[in-house]
């Protein structure tokens, strides 16, 4: 178990968690009514379910390699308050975060391509408005992974591995790191093209899916997007590598199915500005591509503090992608 998990179950900091949420309440006037519910908790973090008497908040405490995404969330949601949870307080220092409760997410509803479409074609529009927010995303923690650096960072990640000890559970033998780097020319090319492409950077999610949107209030409202713990400032195309995997689920097909076109149609048309989504459909390809390697950014930074036990359980997660470049 990871050191950060041991003290959620703590009662001391149980402690602090509800002074600091009674204070936060205090100043809107509201008053906490009952002992916080356990939600979902992971080794990214914790949940807590808080009734008020103005209704429900959720508490959320992060892993200390994911820090930054209450004040990310924060200074994002600041510029695009219909687009995101708004926070009512945050604990930058200890990964803290008190929001509104919006309802229900899209999981909890029935599966379809129009859902899937209205999904897609929102976090695009985030994307977009976001496009001119990097310095101060950045200024709140957001690590920047331009398609311009990925190469070297994808060489730089393979010597790294390759150096630790054969018994570190993140080392990998040298055979393994000299077929992870048969793609290298692949991911070269690959970032060759969405550095030419017309796409600026922005906010690339990094785990987008149904469960990260809450349902909208009515049909014309923009869903509401949360957890930007996987986030980058990247290429925003590579936000589509989840949701076109959990499509491929949801609907039992290929990734050419028309249901996942529409979808991804659907996305496209929020970057009408840089083109028509048959014009930027080619570059949907080469952000696939690299995706895995955000992917492995930020498994390698949640476990960055992590004890030996939690390392060896998680390792697959920081080496699985490197390894999926090889084999795609």
């Amino acid at each position: 178990m990871a050191q950060w998990i041991k003290t959620w179950t703590q009662d001391d900091w149980l402690k602090d968690v509800l002074e600091w949420v009674d204070m936060a309440c205090e100043s809107y006037s509201i008053e906490r009514i009952s002992a916080p519910q356990p939600a979902v908790s992971s080794i990214r973090a914790i949940h807590l379910r808080i009734n008020t008497d103005s209704g429900l908040l959720l508490f959320k405490a992060v892993a200390p390699g994911q820090l930054f995404e209450p004040p990310l969330t924060a200074v994002a949601a600041e510029l695009v308050p219909d687009r995101l949870v708004m926070p009512l307080a945050i604990d930058p220092e200890r990964g803290w975060m008190l929001c509104p409760d919006y309802g229900a997410t899209l999981e909890t509803l029935a599966t379809t391509p129009e859902l899937w479409a209205r999904a897609l074609g929102a976090l695009g529009e985030l994307q977009r408005e976001l496009l001119d927010a990097e310095e101060v995303l950045f200024d709140a923690g957001l690590q920047i992974l331009d398609p311009l650096w990925i190469p070297d960072e994808f060489n730089n990640a393979l010597l790294l591995h390759a150096s630790l000890p054969a018994d570190h559970p993140l080392g990998i033998p040298a055979r393994d790191a000299d077929h992870a780097f048969s793609a290298f020319k692949d991911i070269e090319e690959a970032c060759a093209q969405l550095s030419a492409g017309p796409i600026p950077l922005s906010l690339e999610h990094g785990s987008f899916d149904r469960r990260r949107v809450f349902a909208p209030v009515d049909a014309t409202s923009a869903p509401r997007i949360l957890n930007l713990g996987d986030a980058h400032w990247a290429h925003p195309f590579a936000s589509l590598a989840r949701p076109i995997e959990r499509m491929r689920i949801d609907f039992r097909c290929s990734p050419e199915d028309p249901r996942i076109m529409e979808a991804i149609a659907a996305y496209l048309a929020s970057w009408e500005e840089y083109g028509s989504p048959d014009e930027l459909y080619p570059l949907v390809a080469p952000a696939l591509r690299i995706s895995p390697l955000h992917t492995h950014e930020t498994w390698l930074q949640l476990l960055a503090d992590a004890d030996e036990a939690s390392l060896r359980r998680w390792a697959p997660m920081v080496l699985e992608p490197l390894a999926s470049l090889a084999n795609a």
